[in-house]
């Protein structure tokens, strides 16, 4: 209720009343440091904010409403950026069924009940949100959209009857293109083509692109002239019980494979990809290379197995999977995916041997029952196995990064992490890393990675 004179007293319901309160907070912290060209987040303040005596008794709204402008405590408590998450103070998105589509504003919890937290300033989200609703042409110029969800999910099906490629228009909106034009676009240029996991609706993956984009840009992983494309497959929710759910996604992973690996195939002479997946987009990047390195590949179904009607040995193929749900003996000679890594030149799996979305991953049906690659890497007998073409591998453990997290966001926005990736988006010379805000270690025994001197073979074949 607020009252106007001694005559007239306007009711305002509380939601309203809280609703105004929020967006006056956010307006006032919009006073604050302009975000980069190019959709990058601006450097993060240590300090107290000014507007911190103007909070209007809003202290009580804070778990419910994002009021950035408010801080508790000294700079030493100052929420930390997206990738550096201290060990107790980070939301944590998502479920051990939840393999990549989580996140501030995606995944569902009690505790934010206001869009998830979606304007926490600890998320990094509001970084990107005005490029979510309306991209500036300058940053969306090169961000492109590559969508399967109305092919049919057959394998061997082909993808180009119902291939959609969209990209922004001038008022920001998203519009169905000729693949013609992205495939002109590309030509000469590095290409990043990403392939989100489970649980992904479009909206989710345009703001999967865009936070990716955003992130590697700060961290200095891509160049300028990159061209970005989110490689959407159908990987939505189709069934109501998780178990039958996460299976299924398993299979259409092999689908969605088969539909990359013809999209790629489409891609002028010389082209420079790299493939990145996350999750179940990892077994789709994986299965994609597998093919393109003249594999045959079917679907863990009765279907039968299928191949490419041809092969490319004129692209430049690198691929980076984060997390994968992979099983680890699949790049063995003589395994389910043994063309993979004959397919590309570098190959960058990173994984977490802390995962919590995959520590029941050997139970799936839709896999060998081994652990995941993206939680445990390769083993010394699989690089034998691997023989030659294990130079052409690199692996980095996660963990002590990222704790027990399972998310694409977390991962592309970690300095450390952003500068694994940025050999292989044929940047080789990234700089020094962008200012971050200092936190404290996390509590956890261990090392980063386990195969040093795979690790330096493979990462000299990308610089």
């Amino acid at each position: 209720m607020i009252k106007v004179s001694d005559r007239w007293t306007i009711r305002t319901p509380p939601v309203i009343l809280l609703l105004v309160l929020s967006l006056a907070a956010v307006q006032g912290s919009a006073q604050g440091p302009v975000p980069r060209v190019g959709g990058s987040p601006p450097e993060f303040s240590t300090g107290a904010t000014e507007r911190s005596e103007f909070s209007l008794g809003l202290e009580r709204f804070r778990p419910w409403v994002p009021i950035p402008f408010i801080q508790r405590g000294s700079a030493d408590a100052a929420p930390a950026p997206p990738g550096m998450p201290p060990r107790w103070g980070r939301p944590r998105p998502g479920s051990v069924f939840d393999p990549g589509a989580s996140g501030p504003g995606i995944s569902q919890s009690a505790d934010k009940p206001f869009l998830d937290g979606a304007f926490d300033p600890r998320t990094g989200w509001p970084y990107v949100l005005l490029d979510h609703f309306r991209p500036r042409p300058e940053r969306v110029e090169s961000l492109w959209m590559v969508e399967t969800r109305d092919v049919p999910q057959e394998m061997g099906t082909d993808p180009w009857a119902s291939l959609k490629v969209l990209h922004f228009d001038e008022s920001g909106s998203l519009v169905e293109r000729d693949p013609r034009e992205l495939l002109a676009q590309v030509a000469n240029r590095p290409v990043m083509i990403q392939v989100q996991g489970s649980l992904t609706t479009p909206d989710i993956a345009l703001g999967g692109l865009l936070w990716t984009h955003s992130w590697l840009s700060y961290n200095r992983a891509v160049t300028p002239d990159v061209v970005v494309i989110a490689f959407d497959w159908p990987s939505q929710r189709v069934h109501r019980l998780d178990v039958r759910d996460i299976n299924e996604k398993g299979r259409r992973a092999y689908v969605a494979a088969y539909h990359l690996a013809r999209f790629v195939q489409a891609f002028p002479p010389g082209s420079r990809i790299c493939l990145l997946g996350q999750s179940y987009g990892g077994r789709v990047v994986t299965s994609a290379l597998h093919l393109l390195g003249g594999g045959r590949l079917d679907s863990h179904s009765n279907d039968p197995t299928v191949s490419l009607p041809s092969l490319r040995p004129d692209l430049s193929l690198r691929a980076v999977v984060i997390a994968g749900a992979v099983d680890r003996h699949w790049l063995d000679s003589g395994e389910r995916l043994d063309h993979a890594l004959e397919a590309c030149e570098a190959f960058l799996n990173l994984y977490n041997r802390r995962d919590e979305a995959l520590r029941l991953y050997p139970f799936l049906i839709r896999s060998g029952h081994h652990r995941a690659l993206g939680r445990v890497g390769l083993r010394a007998g699989d690089l034998r196995r691997l023989g030659p073409t294990a130079a052409r591998y690199t692996e980095h453990d996660m963990h002590d990064l990222l704790g027990r997290e399972h998310t694409l966001l977390d991962a592309v926005s970690n300095p450390q992490i952003a500068r694994w990736i940025a050999p292989y988006l044929w940047n080789h010379d990234p700089g020094p890393s962008p200012p971050q805000m200092p936190t404290k270690p996390l509590d956890i025994d261990g090392h980063r990675g386990r195969n040093g001197a795979q690790r330096t073979q493979g990462q000299s074949l990308v610089r």
